[in-house]
């Protein structure tokens, strides 16, 4: 990143979003976790950068589930049977919430889908370079995966559901305010979670840097709980970019403490008027819950966004249902797969838990259609 002007840069890339940034992409350079190589598309002999894409070296072994294509795209794996289980580079966001593509949004949408288009084959190139079958683009916004749906057009790819992304717009100046757009039912539940929480909980906010070695492994217990193979460097790895991309006045984790001790924790990262609670994390000794996830996830990131004026909540991905119920939209976002050198995918492949994925959403929207709006009809 270096290697390219700030100017240049921050011309294109989206000024909302973290993780499009020249602060966070450096500090994946510092952290380790920095791009194989970025592909920039240009018009010859000018500067002005139209779209670009990072593309990163995905290893088993670094033990993180986002960026672990294989473990999304396991029947790929399986057929393909490639060296050392890779599957193909990851192309876009390091975030694991979603992927914005970096693309010059005032470009005309026949230039902008030739730019993808190049920088999807450019990608593609580089992967059977290097001798891998697949390039792939994970966690796609419904913007992102609109704007490739014309370079997807020709049945050279796999698509599949992920999880979702929730995000919360905040009404009014205060909790009382946000309580107030709340079903009634609902909102009696929260002040239950509130008050519950409050009688045996004490909260601290300190700056991520100063937490992160008491919070990695808590975090890592809540995901092997879901079954995701997380390691405790790799969280640590990721934390730590935070506060460098950040400083400690915009990167911070709530601490939850019972019985003197924390018990669990929110990470919270600002940028500009969103905040982003991107992990939790709690002990792995099945002590009694007082409802440390809402309040850590949810509920105490909220007080925070209001006390700094902040106008969204970004709640994350996992748990969308009870984070709809608490009032954040369900944003849906997909994995894509492309066949690297231009090769035909195996249309033979179990699609099975494609599928099952599919006939997840469709049955959670048929049940609670008022969390899922149209955007959702594209995937399903």
């Amino acid at each position: 990143m270096g290697d390219v002007a700030g100017c240049v840069w921050d011309d294109v890339a989206d000024p909302r979003d973290m993780f499009q940034s020249r602060a966070w992409l450096r500090a994946l350079e510092r952290s380790g976790d920095a791009a194989l190589m970025y592909l920039i598309a240009r018009r010859p002999g000018h500067p002005r950068i139209l779209g670009a894409l990072p593309l990163y070296d995905s290893l088993p072994s670094r033990g993180d589930y986002l960026y672990w294509p294989e473990l999304h795209f396991q029947d790929l794996l399986h057929a393909a049977g490639p060296p050392g289980g890779r599957l193909g580079l990851v192309a876009g966001s390091r975030a694991g919430f979603s992927t914005r593509l970096i693309v010059d949004r005032a470009l005309p949408s026949s230039t902008r889908t030739a730019v993808l288009r190049a920088l999807r084959e450019a990608a593609c190139a580089v992967a059977a370079e290097r001798g891998l079958p697949y390039t792939f683009f994970l966690f796609l916004d419904a913007s992102a995966w609109t704007d490739l749906a014309p370079v997807a057009g020709d049945g050279d790819h796999h698509r599949l559901a992920s999880v979702a992304q929730t995000e919360l717009e905040l009404p009014g100046e205060g909790f009382e305010d946000y309580l107030a757009t709340l079903p009634r039912n609902t909102r009696t539940s929260v002040r239950r979670e509130v008050g519950v929480f409050a009688k045996e909980c004490a909260t601290e906010t300190v700056p991520l840097r100063e937490a992160i070695a008491t919070i990695a492994p808590m975090i890592v217990n809540v995901r092997a709980r879901h079954g995701m193979a997380y390691s405790v460097d790799a969280v640590t790895r990721r934390l730590s970019a935070y506060a460098s991309a950040l400083g400690d006045a915009a990167s911070t984790a709530v601490l939850c403490r019972a019985q003197g001790r924390v018990v669990g924790t929110g990470v919270m990262c600002r940028w500009h008027d969103r905040l982003y609670v991107t992990d939790f994390g709690r002990l792995d000794d099945e002590a009694p819950d007082p409802f440390v996830y809402f309040n850590a996830a949810i509920y105490e990131p909220i007080k925070h966004a209001y006390a700094t004026g902040l106008s969204s909540v970004v709640t994350g991905a996992g748990a969308e249902l009870g984070k709809a119920r608490r009032g954040s939209a369900v944003l849906p976002l997909v994995h894509l797969a492309w066949a690297a050198a231009g090769d035909r995918p195996d249309r033979r492949i179990d699609t099975a838990p494609a599928e099952t994925r599919r006939k997840h959403w469709r049955e959670l929207r048929s049940s609670h259609p008022r969390y899922f709006d149209s955007v959702w009809d594209g995937l399903l």
